[in-house]
Formats: C-alpha cells, structure tokens, sequence
C-alpha cells in the first residue's frame, strides 16, 4: 500500500471518528432554573415557529431586507411531549432566557411530569415538588440532539413482530439492487467485448463487497472487480473503462432518482433540504450532460484544455475516453442506466424497510425514499469510512422533524449493519470455497494483490 493510499484512508478514519464524536458529544447542557408554575400551567414552553423559512429563505431575506418572523413560537403544556418526539421544543429559564431542553426525559405518560427538585438531585414528580423553582435539562449543543440513553429507549422499544419483517424486507430489496448492479456491470463488459457469466460476476461482486469491510478503502468492491476480471481475461484496458464508465452512470442515476422524488417530498424546510433543493437547477444540468457525456463523449474534448487542474483533466481525459469506447452502440449505456436507477431505487426502499421496521409514524414514504437518496449522495461526496456517521446525520437532518432523533439516526445506522453483514459476508465464503462457478483465489493472487493497494 503507497503512503497516498495510506493517508487517504487514515483521513477517512479519522473523519469517521471525528463525526461520531460529535454526535454524541454535548456542550453547554445541563439543568436549568424554571418557574414552577409555568411548568405547571405550561405557559413556560416554545417550539420553533413554523413560518419561520430554512436557511435559504434566510438568506434570500436578508439580502433582500425582509423580516424574519420570531423563532420561536409558544406551545401548550400538554403538547410538549408530542413536539419533543418531532423536533426541537424550548422552554423558559427564570432568568428570562429561551433555551432548548430535553422534554423526553421530563415525559412520562405522554405528559412532562418529571424534573429535577435541585441542579444536582434526581428526576422526580412534578407532584413531589415544591417551592417556586425546579430543573429542566438545557439541550446544549449537538450535531445530533440525542444521547445513548435516547437510542437505548428506542432500541428497547422495538416490536419484534413489526421489526423482523421489514428488516427481512430491506434486505432483500436491497439484495435486488445488487443484482440489478451486478447485472449493469456485465452489461458494460460485454460492450466492451467481454462476455463474462452472470454467476461469475455475482461471486465476484459479493467478494469485493467482503474486501470492502476487511481491508482499508483502497481495496473495496471496485478495486476487487477491477483486479478479478483483469485476472480473468487479461485486458485491463477494456475491464477498467467499464467500471469508469459505471461510475458515471451511477452518479447520474442517482442524480435523476433525487430530481424525481424532489417535488414530492416537502420535509418542512429543513435547511439541508432547502440546500438541495437550492441546487435544482444544478442538478438538473448534472444529469442532463451527464447523460449527454455519455452518448457524445467526443463534444467534450474540446472542455479538456480549460480544465486548471491537472488532476480533474486527467480524470476528464479518461473518462472521455472510457465513454468513447462506447460510442458505436450505445445500448449497453442506457441500459446500464436504467439498472443504475433501478439500483438507487432499492436503496432507497431498503431504508423505508428500516423505518417501518423501527414504527416510524411522523414521516411519509416519499421523505423517507427522498432522505434515502440524499444520503447517498452525502455519502459518495463526504471523505468518511463507508459512509459511516454521514448517512446518520443526513437522516437526523431531514427526518429529525418528524421523528425523533433517535429513530432518524437508527435508520441510516441499520443500512450499514444490512450492507456490511448479510450482504457482505457471504463474499468471505465465496473466496474460501469457491464453486466451480467461480475461479478460487490462489494464494499467491492474494500476495500480488496486496502488493498493488
């Protein structure tokens, strides 16, 4: 392995790690002075204004001088329990101050009938209390709002008979996804005029997905593939454009599954789907001359020279050149499209599979498939470990008005458990005992291949 490799999936690591950190590490929280009375005739409690517009209605009013509504609005005592299970919820210190708090520690019962008597004493009933003050617990800041404890009230909360079958559900969707996958990429060698059996292939894949979870990111699915059929029929020209060509059809699928699901999914202007759907236009664009880059990749050289870098030319300059490969039967490209879109499509239904799965009520089937596909592209564009810690987030971000935190990050953290378990391991299977099928790795290809990452 070369020390740019090495640096790479160190960087990765180590941004991993960083994420999760944050997740779950809080600043600033902890129990604050409320009036007792407020708290029992709940004139004490806010919840974020609803009008109040994501970030970039935020910035299209101040650049045009609009006022913002007030960020918070009041909410009754006996609904805050119901809005701290959807989103954010506020209550009034003694001091005056507006601060968030953790109202699913204080509820009991669907009402908020626990707090702290002192800053330093054990939750009890609001009943139980006197005097003209008690403790609420602030909610400092938090990329996520929740903590281990929140997770394991969720996790020990799970219907057996609800979770089984829809787990069992994205996993096989999900399964047919690899299969479309796999199917794409025989699609494309044989463009190439390599024809490869499907049963092969589908070894071959589910190796690379083992490499992926055992062996540092230099050496995954994509590396294996490229390795295995270059080993297989000794033209790396020809199996190297395929996967270069496959990357690019992925990302335009995946960019037309995001325009698709767009005008149906309202997340109640979440900023980060604010952000995205900001970015229409753009996206738009990207798959339209995706789409374009791939039928006339010759229109393209001519874009080459006014690249700056030299690193993103190159790049440009080899992908011309693999979708040029192509140009005299363009079948196998729009074919292989369609199987890219089918692809992100059973993604996407293996997390609305994890959401029912978990109960999830707040959110609708398309947030969910439109959350999903978000996720993916945060995860093809942030430099984590297989995604992990981003596919978390992206959910919290878009769901976590609508569920709560917990059950947003419990979504995108058990599509990594589906893709790295059952859907991976098998592969190990396959490289130890392989069927006739498939040709068994001796162990001087391993030696060789670890020489080369």
């Amino acid at each position: 392995m070369n020390w740019k490799s090495t640096v790479r999936t160190l960087s990765k690591v180590i941004f991993t790690i960083a994420v999760f950190v944050a997740i779950f590490a809080e600043f600033g929280g902890g129990p604050v002075a409320v009036a007792r009375q407020g708290v029992l005739d709940g004139t004490v409690y806010y919840q974020a204004n609803p009008e109040m517009p994501g970030l970039v209605g935020k910035l299209k009013a101040k650049f045009s001088g609009v006022s913002l509504p007030e960020a918070t609005v009041p909410l009754a005592g006996d609904k805050v329990c119901k809005a701290g299970a959807e989103g954010a919820v506020y209550v009034q210190t003694q001091a005056g101050a507006i601060v968030p708090f953790k109202a699913l520690r204080h509820c009991a019962d669907d009402k908020l009938a626990r707090v702290y008597p002192t800053a330093t004493g054990e939750l009890a009933s609001l009943d139980q209390t006197a005097g003209d003050s008690v403790f609420i617990y602030k909610q400092g800041f938090q990329l996520v709002a929740m903590d281990m404890h929140d997770l394991w009230v969720e996790i020990t909360s799970i219907d057996p008979k609800v979770f089984v079958p829809w787990f069992l559900f994205a996993i096989l969707i999900k399964l047919v996804g690899i299969f479309a996958n796999i199917y794409r990429w025989q699609i494309l060698l044989r463009g190439q005029g390599i024809d490869i059996g499907f049963s092969w292939l589908t070894a071959s894949y589910f190796v690379g997905r083992y490499w992926g979870i055992v062996t540092p990111s230099t050496m995954g699915l994509d590396g294996w593939r490229l390795y295995d059929t270059i080993r297989l029929t000794r033209k790396p020209i020809e199996c190297a454009t395929a996967l270069a060509v496959e990357r690019v059809i992925g990302l335009v699928g995946l960019l037309a599954v995001i325009l698709m699901f767009m005008p149906f999914a309202n997340l109640g202007g979440r900023d980060l789907q604010d952000v995205i759907a900001g970015l229409r236009i753009p996206i738009a664009a990207g798959v339209f001359f995706g789409i374009l880059f791939l039928l006339q990749p010759g229109w393209f050289r001519r874009i080459k020279s006014i690249v700056p870098s030299v690193k993103a030319r190159n790049f440009l300059d080899n992908a011309i050149e693999a979708a040029t490969a192509y140009s005299k039967n363009r079948t196998p490209l729009l074919v292989a499209l369609f199987c890219a879109v089918v692809g992100q499509l059973t993604t996407m239904f293996m997390y609305f599979g994890n959401a029912m799965a978990l109960d999830v009520q707040g959110a609708t089937m398309t947030q969910i498939l439109y959350a999903s596909a978000i996720m993916t592209l945060g995860t093809f564009l942030a430099p984590s470990a297989s995604g992990e810690g981003v596919r978390e987030l992206v959910f919290v971000a878009l769901l976590g008005g609508h569920t709560t935190a917990a059950k947003a990050f419990l979504i995108g953290h058990l599509g990594f458990w589906i893709e790295k378990l059952p859907l991976s391991i098998p592969g190990g299977w396959f490289m130890i005992r392989a069927p006739e099928a498939y040709k068994r790795v001796t162990p001087d290809d391993l030696k060789r291949l670890k020489e080369s990452v």
